[in-house]
C-alpha cells in the first residue's frame, strides 16, 4: 500500500513536471511568435513607407511632366508667333 502511494506521488510529480515543461515550451513559443509578429509589423511598415515614397515620386514626376509640357507648348506658341 505504501509503495503504491509512493508510485502514485512519483507519477503525479512527473506529470506536474511534464506539465511545467510543456507550459515553459508554450511560453517560449509565444515569445518567439511575438518577436516574429514584431518583425512582420516592421517589414510591413517598411513596405508601406516605400510604397508611399514611390507614389509621391510618381506624382512629382507626373507633375513635372505636366509643367514641362505646358512650358514646351508656350515656347512653341511663342516661336510660331515670333516666326
Amino acid at each position: 500500500m505504501v509503495v503504491w502511494k509512493v508510485v502514485e506521488i512519483l507519477v503525479e510529480g512527473l506529470l506536474l513536471e511534464g506539465i511545467m515543461i510543456v507550459k515553459l515550451l508554450l511560453m517560449n513559443m509565444l515569445v518567439i511568435l511575438q518577436h516574429q509578429m514584431e518583425w512582420i509589423m516592421l517589414l510591413l511598415q517598411v513596405v508601406e513607407k516605400r510604397g508611399i515614397g514611390m507614389r509621391q515620386r510618381y506624382e512629382t514626376h507626373m507633375n513635372m511632366e505636366a509643367w514641362l509640357g505646358s512650358m514646351k507648348m508656350k515656347n512653341m506658341k511663342m516661336v510660331r508667333e515670333g516666326g
